[in-house]
């Protein structure tokens, strides 16, 4: 580790923190669509695999110091890591996916570089089609061919 390593981290988790306080209420009062637009922007910047693996580190354990009233939340710890991914000049994907778990229906965030999960395991997403994706511009990638592509105007989906 080198010596500027804390100080990248200190300077990361301090500008992650208010978003992933924010996030929990947000997601609440926006469509899912104007929230990815919100969080995703777009950088030109060199790819740095350190400073993209830095980010998803510092994203999950943000998300997992939340107060008691916030608990770790995939779609928020998503939405962080996509926001900051994007940052850094990486080319994130923000996924959505359902699954059918005998009477209920479950629903996952994660966030890829490249088709690959940087926070999860590709295995534990096979069980979760992609419902939608949003491209580091918070926009819907053409692929995604969803209802949710249209903003719903009384709330979260």
């Amino acid at each position: 580790m080198s010596p500027a390593e804390p100080l990248r981290t200190a300077g990361l988790v301090a500008r992650m923190a208010p978003w992933a306080l924010a996030l929990p209420v947000l997601k609440r009062g926006m469509p899912l669509p104007r929230l990815a637009r919100l969080m995703g922007t777009s950088r030109d910047r060199p790819r740095d695999p350190a400073r993209e693996r830095r980010i998803a580190r510092v994203a999950w354990w943000v998300s997992r110091a939340q107060p008691r009233q916030f608990p770790d939340n995939c779609l928020e710890r998503s939405l962080v890591t996509y926001r900051f991914l994007s940052l850094a000049g990486a080319d994130p994907r923000l996924v959505v996916g359902l699954a059918r778990n005998d009477a209920e229906i479950i629903g996952h965030a994660w966030v890829t570089i490249d088709d690959e999960p940087v926070q999860d395991q590709p295995d534990a997403l096979a069980r979760f089609p992609k419902l939608i994706e949003f491209g580091r511009d918070g926009v819907p990638t053409p692929e995604s061919d969803s209802p949710l592509r249209r903003e719903k105007p009384n709330g979260c989906v």
